[in-house]
């Protein structure tokens, strides 16, 4: 029994026995089916049941999810023992599952440094601004939008403050709204009926409730949070961006109606709370590194 197969039963166990875990682990399929099969020579037990329509525990695979926890994890604590040194106890993999415009701010240049300081220590990044039950449950990290779980531990968050906003040139085209009503013959852009995952109200101002304006129509919608500030920055219309994108995007946008406010978003960095010894070791770590990289970004973190 390999301690590499233990580790993807038990990433595969957070993940209710999806298979598209190998994705975020960064391993092919069929290096997972030969750890599940490691294991079951081992253990002298079948663990999954194959059918081609789905994939499942069997009773004794249910049965060695917690072993398989405990094993892995005292390998982890086994681990830190023996190793004095820190440079030489941070290593091992790392999920963290983030957003599209967090993934965009983040300089590789940056991640180098944290190579170069933990050559051991692989990071496997996912970043949408939609997640998955399953995505969620097996990422050690967190930076993102999140609602409470018993799951993980919210450590810190930022705050984004949201408003409209339009480039110089749209708004010398097509002039500057004064009133909510004014939005009515302006060309809106959206996010589309794409979900944000803990974030309901990415168009609060497309609804006309509780905002102050009427309801709109957009004139373009994209996905990515990112692409609509592009958006307006090139002159294609009016925007809902957080006051802070002009800084990290280091663009110029101009907040239009200042009257209306949209809503507060909080960025949230969790860490997965099953996390212990050589693991809660890296993400500590990272936690260090990332929380400097941050505040080295001009950004407020408030503790939770």
């Amino acid at each position: 029994m390999r301690i590499e197969s233990v580790y993807v039963f038990v990433k595969l166990a957070e993940n209710h026995c999806d298979f598209t875990i190998h994705k975020m682990l960064d391993i092919p399929r069929s290096t997972m089916w030969s750890a599940i099969t490691d294991l079951e020579k081992s253990l002298g037990k079948k663990l999954i049941n194959r059918k081609k329509q789905s994939l499942s525990f069997t009773a004794a695979g249910e049965e060695f999810i917690p072993y398989a926890r405990l094993l892995y994890q005292t390998y982890e604590e086994s681990l830190d023992s023996a190793n004095q040194a820190e440079d030489s106890q941070i290593g091992g993999d790392l999920i963290i599952s983030t957003t599209m415009a967090m993934a965009h701010l983040w300089y590789m240049d940056s991640i180098k440094e944290v190579f170069l300081k933990y050559p051991k220590l692989r990071l496997h990044i996912t970043s949408s601004d939609s997640i998955s039950r399953e995505e969620e449950n097996a990422s050690d990290i967190l930076i993102r939008p999140f609602g409470d779980t018993e799951n993980f531990e919210k450590l810190w968050y930022i705050s984004y403050y949201h408003g409209l906003f339009a480039s110089q040139e749209y708004l010398e085209k097509m002039g500057t709204p004064e009133t909510p009503e004014d939005l009515v013959n302006h060309r809106i852009i959206g996010y589309g009926e794409h979900k944000f995952s803990y974030f309901d109200d990415i168009n609060w101002h497309l609804k006309g409730h509780k905002s102050g304006l009427p309801k709109l129509k957009p004139f373009l919608s994209v996905n990515s949070t990112k692409a609509i500030y592009d958006a307006a920055k090139y002159g294609l219309g009016i925007c809902s961006a957080p006051y802070e994108s002009n800084k990290f995007y280091d663009g110029s946008l101009i907040r239009i109606l200042p009257d209306i406010q949209g809503p507060t978003v909080m960025t949230h960095f969790s860490i997965n709370k099953s996390a212990t010894g050589r693991k809660l070791n890296n993400i500590n770590t990272f936690k260090d590194y990332f929380e400097e990289y941050v505040k080295e970004q001009g950004v407020t973190i408030t503790p939770c």
